[in-house]
């Protein structure tokens, strides 16, 4: 038994490759169907998914009985998942082939879409063990990113994704929008995909919004018993995570959360929507859909026109939990975990109160827990209050009540910080609302989130150096805290690089789109570099060309353009830590 385990540890590449060569050739036979007949398209559906069911059920099998010991419970629980899963689908393969099963086109699309799953999986492992190469941490992540949307592009290019046929630019932009959770659009998601496209599309938004490196990682542990340190190191810098040793019980918290956070949302969606049937035929899907799209600050809807479809535009619970959602998926896992630990603290400290017994470490919230939370704060009461003030008699002149205006209000300083939900129409804003969501969308969330932007820390700092500047001081102080001169210049590189971005990209989508007003270029730029997905109307109508460049856009935002340069730039041989060299120093003329 122990040679055995032995065995599968050193070789679990194998599994994996095994399975990603057999989703390859499935996705690949799958996209030619113009050009394949029929017998091989047979080929694909009733021999090769089969054939990865069975692969990956015996894999997971043995993973089960043999590398379980070395694993989390949690890893144990969703190897069996799957293999119940790839059992049950199996046995619904076989009832097709026997024709006693009479929803086909289901199956075929159930079984393509679990191929997929698999493939994602096995490519998992394989994208986690990057992890021990000498590939900088920046550039893996880069890489990741562009995979999965790769992925996603071709999985929405599957005939049953889509009701009708869509170009390889329309899939990509798609993916690139769910993967950077963005939620730009050029197709109708609620009447251009099927309910497979969408389950695709909100699968995308979900990766894309936790972190594809957090998932192929938790995931990589299905095939193998452990990680290695050096990964492990990487992934508790990308997680925030001091200690290595409790990277993946971070992990396990933020999915943790995350799933706790998007059922509840689910069920209130429900709540809200349950007794109006005229929203949708399947209340149960639109609900896990929104609040996903929503928590992940993404601002995908079923609903053609958003949230200002006449059916939900009044619909002012539903628009309440929406921006409950997103500031949740917004404030970042850091703090949730910070302000987890301080209310286990508390409790702690209640119980020891009872018995005696003083077993508890006092436990205060970070700087970096005070910053978020203020900022966000002072946006959310401003950005409500001077929107109320700005569309008070244009766009808020469609609600009666005085609740109804501080709702639309308070969602619209909401969705701007990123998830590109609207309720209202975007190209009726008057010029200072306008602005107002333009500084919004540029502000973005919070570092460690779901959503984009220059994130709230850099914007706060920003101001706060300022201030330094003004009073003459040399050092920036927060609550006794000094704050390092390194994160300063990370800052003052971050707003550079997000003006440098949003102004040439406009720059570029100005050359050919032509009979666009350039406020409304501008808008879209933001939008995407700051992965809003707010639009004015335009990006539907908008060329190839602009779409690419849009989906540059949305990449550099979601990965952080910083984070680009550094992985494309950064040579991880060389290290300037050998020999460091002093210079003498010349003053440079500023103000």
């Amino acid at each position: 038994m122990e040679s055995v385990r032995e065995w599968l540890g050193r070789n679990t590449h194998i599994v994996s490759n095994t399975l990603f060569i057999f989703t390859l050739v499935v996705i690949s036979v799958q996209l030619s169907i113009p050009f394949v007949n029929g017998v091989w398209q047979g080929y694909a559906e009733y021999f090769l998914q089969p054939l990865v069911l069975i692969f990956a059920s015996l894999s997971l099998l043995v993973s089960i009985f043999y590398l379980s010991k070395k694993s989390y419970p949690f890893i144990t629980f969703v190897r069996l998942v799957f293999f119940l899963t790839c059992l049950i689908h199996l046995v619904i393969h076989i009832l097709l082939l026997s024709a006693e099963f009479q929803s086909q086109s289901t199956v075929k699309n159930a079984g393509l879409f679990l191929t997929l799953l698999l493939g994602f999986l096995a490519t998992s492992n394989k994208i986690a063990s990057l992890g021990n190469t000498r590939i900088h941490p920046s550039l893996l992540f880069v890489l990741t990113f562009a995979f999965l949307i790769l992925f996603g592009a071709l999985g929405l290019m599957l005939p049953g994704a889509t009701t009708k046929e869509i170009s390889f630019t329309n899939a990509l932009f798609t993916s690139t929008s769910a993967v950077t959770v963005t939620g730009l659009a050029v197709l109708d998601t609620g009447k251009d995909f099927t309910f497979f496209g969408q389950v695709m599309i909100v699968l995308l938004i979900q990766l894309g919004g936790l972190g594809i490196l957090t998932v192929t990682n938790l995931f990589a542990l299905l095939f193998k018993p452990s990680s290695s340190f050096k990964n492990r190191m990487m992934v508790s810098d990308m997680i925030k995570e001091a200690q290595s040793n409790r990277t993946f019980t971070t992990l396990f918290k933020i999915i943790l959360f995350t799933f706790i956070i998007e059922v509840t949302g689910t069920f209130l969606l429900y709540l809200s929507i349950c007794s109006h049937p005229e929203v949708t035929d399947s209340p149960v899907f639109f609900s896990i859909f929104h609040a996903v799209s929503a928590f992940c600050n993404a601002g995908f809807s079923l609903l053609s026109n958003n949230l200002y479809e006449e059916s939900v535009r009044f619909n002012y619970n539903l628009q309440l939990i929406i921006s409950w959602l997103i500031i949740t998926g917004g404030i970042g896992y850091s703090v949730m975990i910070n302000h987890w630990a301080i209310l286990k603290n508390f409790f702690t400290r209640i119980l020891s109160s009872f018995t005696g017994v003083a077993s508890y470490t006092l436990i205060r919230a970070s700087i970096n827990t005070r910053i978020i939370a203020f900022t966000t704060t002072i946006l959310l009461l401003f950005g409500t209050f001077l929107f109320f003030i700005a569309e008070y008699n244009n766009t808020l002149a469609d609600h009666p009540t005085l609740w109804g205006k501080f709702v639309v209000s308070f969602f619209n300083a909401t969705t701007p910080r990123t998830a590109g939900f609207n309720n209202i129409n975007m190209f009726e804003l008057g010029v200072p609302a306008f602005m107002l969501v333009m500084a919004l969308m540029w502000i973005g969330a919070s570092p460690g989130s779901t959503g984009g932007g220059i994130k709230t820390t850099t914007f706060a700092v920003a101001i706060l150096n300022l201030w330094n500047q003004i009073k003459g001081r040399e050092k920036l102080i927060i609550r006794l805290k000094e704050i390092p001169g390194n994160v300063i210049h990370q800052v003052n590189a971050v707003i550079l690089l997000s003006i440098f971005a949003i102004s040439f990209s406009t720059f570029l989508l100005a050359f050919t789109e032509h009979g666009i007003l350039f406020k409304d270029l501008l808008f879209e730029s933001i939008s995407a570099f700051s992965t809003v997905g707010l639009s004015v109307g335009i990006t539907p109508t908008l060329e190839d060309t602009s779409k690419y460049v849009l989906i540059a856009l949305m990449f550099l935002g979601r990965v952080s353009f910083l984070t680009f340069l550094i992985g494309i730039l950064n040579d991880p041989k060389s290290s300037d830590s050998e020999c460091r060299m002093y210079f003498g120093k010349e003053n440079v003329v500023i103000n």
